[in-house]
């Protein structure tokens, strides 16, 4: 995929989450469960043997920050860098949050980090939003920026795809939405050849509803170690 295709999608993409912002985040209300039950077990190992010690966690695609930046937050021994594409977001999120976070805006694949700078990534319905190769690259670079034992937590699509679009998802009026996916098999295989060692590895399915109408959204979630 060419790079002006990529920055047309971010663009589209930072467009229909302005816009929908505060829709989208009652809508995600229904799996603030399930985004929080995986946080709670990456930090179990946090909470154990960090407490007198600062935890850095870097949070990729936070949205308005809730229900899981605010949970980090909450941790006094975390120190916590958060980033979304949407200015909305970012500023709902500011609303929300104390100011100790870090709130950064942009395409996470403009951050630039230092080298064994985080203890944990968490990326949850973010990463998905990339082209493809795209996906490839912010996953070696998570590699890079974690330290040693170092965790990311993240959710893939389940099923491989080049792409997909929708110009009103959830209403929207401006930009467009866009996902893409290499599936589980093969996202486990890239994981693994980056240098990750899988802790968790398995499907959950999301039941999400549009326009009155319900479907089934499978989601592959991983908590993988460096």
């Amino acid at each position: 995929m060419s790079e002006t295709n990529n920055h047309r999608i971010k663009d589209d993409i930072k467009k229909a989450y302005d816009d929908i912002a505060e829709v989208y985040l009652d809508w995600t209300q229904s799996s603030h469960e399930t985004r929080l039950s995986y946080l709670n077990l990456m930090l179990r190992s946090f909470d154990s043997a960090r407490e007198n010690d600062q935890t850095s966690i870097l949070e990729l695609g936070c949205g308005a920050g809730v229900p899981c930046t605010q949970l980090l937050a909450s941790r006094e021994y975390i120190s916590v860098t958060a980033n979304d594409i949407s200015d909305t977001q970012i500023a709902m999120a500011k609303k929300r949050l104390p100011e100790s976070v870090n709130l950064i805006p942009g395409d996470m694949m403009e951050l630039k980090f230092g080298q064994e700078q985080f203890d944990a990534v968490v990326a949850m319905y973010s990463i998905i939003h990339l082209p493809r190769d795209e996906q490839t690259t912010i996953l070696h670079r998570i590699h890079d920026w974690l330290k040693p034992g170092g965790r990311l937590l993240a959710n893939f699509s389940e099923t491989g795809f080049a792409s997909s679009s929708d110009q009103s998802w959830l209403g929207g009026t401006k930009g467009a939405m866009h996902w893409s996916g290499w599936g589980r098999t093969e996202m486990n295989r890239l994981l693994t050849d980056i240098g990750f060692e899988m802790e968790i590895d398995e499907v959950v399915v999301d039941c999400e509803e549009e326009n009155g109408v319900s479907r089934d959204a499978p989601f592959h979630w991983i908590l993988a170690k460096k």
